[in-house]
């Protein structure tokens, strides 16, 4: 009955099996805390990927693309009255876009949307760089400029927005989802903490090209999320806690053998 007011009506057997296979697995296991989630090396590639996630949402530069708005719409030739209304235009903009990903999610997969959407804002924040560089050169390049963050933000709303939530619930077992909710949710107002104070610094002293240090970030972070975060569409979460082990298992596996060729020769030695 909960199942079917919160879903509505509908074959939802798979995904009770789902859960009761889960419960089966973690045999009735306490809620852990956050110490619980840092000391247990079983969930360490887990909190690493939630770690990562959640550091992206404030250190990929959205907010930084927010602030450079104004003055791009101003030198596009948008009159100071009418600004407001092309900021409500983003802001809608990255609803209406994360809304789509709520349909896309089951259909492109998390880890796609992600890394795929990491590449786009990259090579849009290399584009706003020159076009910030270059709006006054030519009278067209301010319109680029706009172009630009609207497809900033347009990836955003569809990727790490949409995706960067439910993924807590998705990598960990219902033991651990409290606290690793709690860090999700400390990380990001953390991290957003520490980018308001140092941004304005960073600006005056980089200006257009403090795009770079985000640009680095979501390079580095759209190819850890292509090499190590397992698909989620279509899995349990016992399926994707045993790919982690997996990946786990083989790191573990890859170090011991180093280590045996390294006896090896130095007996050989």
């Amino acid at each position: 009955p909960a199942v079917k007011q919160l879903w509505g009506d509908g074959d939802h057997k798979a995904e009770i099996d789902d859960m009761m296979a889960e419960q089966e697995a973690i045999r009735g296991e306490k809620t852990k805390s956050i110490c619980d989630l840092f000391r247990d090396k079983d969930v360490r590639w887990q909190l690493i990927t939630l770690f990562l996630v959640s550091s992206c949402m404030q250190l990929i530069g959205v907010n930084v693309v927010y602030f450079y708005a104004y003055n791009v719409f101003i030198k596009a030739g948008i009159p100071p009255a009418q600004i407001h209304y092309v900021s409500l235009g983003v802001g809608i903009t990255e609803i209406l876009t994360t809304v789509l990903c709520g349909f896309l999610i089951e259909r492109a997969g998390r880890k796609t949307l992600l890394w795929k959407s990491y590449t786009v804002m990259a090579l849009a924040l290399g584009l706003l760089t020159v076009t910030l560089s270059l709006q006054d050169s030519f009278s067209w390049v301010p319109y680029c400029s706009v172009a630009l963050i609207f497809i900033f933000i347009m990836s955003f709303g569809i990727g790490p927005a949409g995706v960067s939530c439910p993924l807590p619930t998705e990598i960990f077992i219902q033991s651990y989802r409290p606290a690793a909710y709690v860090l999700n949710g400390a990380t990001n107002w953390i991290q957003l903490f520490i980018l308001g104070l140092l941004f304005p610094f960073i600006v005056m002293l980089l200006g257009p090209f403090c795009f770079l240090i985000f640009i680095a970030v979501l390079v580095i972070s759209a190819v850890l999320i292509y090499l190590f975060l397992p698909e989620t569409k279509g899995k349990s979460t016992s399926e994707i806690t045993e790919e982690f082990k997996t990946c786990q298992f083989k790191k573990k596996h890859h170090q011991t053998v180093e280590k045996n060729a390294t006896e090896e020769k130095t007996f050989c030695t």
